[in-house]
């Protein structure tokens, strides 16, 4: 789960939300210099599914205790989140493989890119290099089998799995801080791929201060405007019990949460 500040409580977004937020994103992606995402299909389901090992976890989140909130995602340790992220390949596989492997490249990169394993405490550590080990010999597997399909066999090259990496990884970031609400500095969202192994970074502003109407730069999608939606929770209050907090989420008021995106 994360959250967007609102008056005095906060719009609370789960992570499968968030995740049909970048699967949008990556349906509208491919300008003169951004390469459209092949094997199309699979690419945007593989966006839109890569947070799925979430759900069991946000239809009963846990209780922060120091906020009176649920836990936001950063909040919680590999002994939840590392058996979401095999629940999560696990789920997608039933969607299909190519995404399964994306949503298993994604959670190996939110491990590389945010996870220290040398700093980790011995039993966290175990966990990930449990996990990644296991997602390894997946990844592999997985390529093998789409390789022998002749449809897939070109997105199945290095070159084409990375770029497919990088875009639900940069995605994901777009969503996230689309979600939080871009503030008045803007967002930057790194390492994002354009055309073959070629990257750049994107700057997101918020238009006259406005975080449902943001610029773009440079424009990585096809249109020349692009309306994505999510939706939330609004969440007034503290809680001390986790039964009473599940209710009041339940219960919440709907947010909706429509984002403009344009050319700068």
């Amino acid at each position: 789960m994360l959250f967007r500040k609102d008056g005095d409580g906060v719009i609370a977004i789960g992570q499968p939300s968030h995740s049909w937020l970048a699967g949008q994103f990556v349906r509208a992606w491919g300008s003169d210099g951004f390469a459209r995402p092949s094997p199309y299909e699979e690419v945007c389901l593989g966006a839109e599914l890569h947070d799925i090992g979430w759900l069991s976890w946000e239809t009963a989140p846990t209780l922060n205790r120091g906020t009176g909130r649920p836990h936001d995602f950063r909040e919680l340790g590999p002994p939840v989140h590392a058996p979401l992220w095999t629940e999560g390949v696990e789920r997608a596989r039933v969607f299909g493989l190519y995404p399964a492997l994306l949503v298993s490249l994604h959670a190996d990169t939110i491990y590389s890119s945010y996870f220290d394993i040398d700093k980790a405490p011995p039993e966290d550590a175990r966990l990930v290099r449990d996990f990644l080990e296991d997602q390894h010999a997946f990844q592999r597997a997985a390529l093998e089998a789409l390789g022998a399909d002749p449809r897939l066999a070109a997105d199945v090259a290095p070159e084409a799995v990375e770029r497919n990496r990088r875009l639900v990884a940069a995605t994901d970031r777009m969503s996230l801080e689309v979600c939080w609400g871009i503030g008045e500095g803007g967002a930057v969202i790194p390492d994002v791929p354009t055309v073959g192994k070629d990257r750049t970074s994107l700057i997101i502003r918020a238009r006259n201060g406005d975080p449902g109407v943001l610029t773009v730069d440079p424009w990585p999608f096809a249109a020349d405007r692009v309306e994505a939606v999510c939706e939330g929770k609004r969440l007034r209050g503290n809680h001390s019990d986790e039964t009473r907090l599940r209710i009041a989420l339940r219960d919440a008021e709907r947010v909706g949460i429509h984002t403009v995106l344009l050319p700068r």
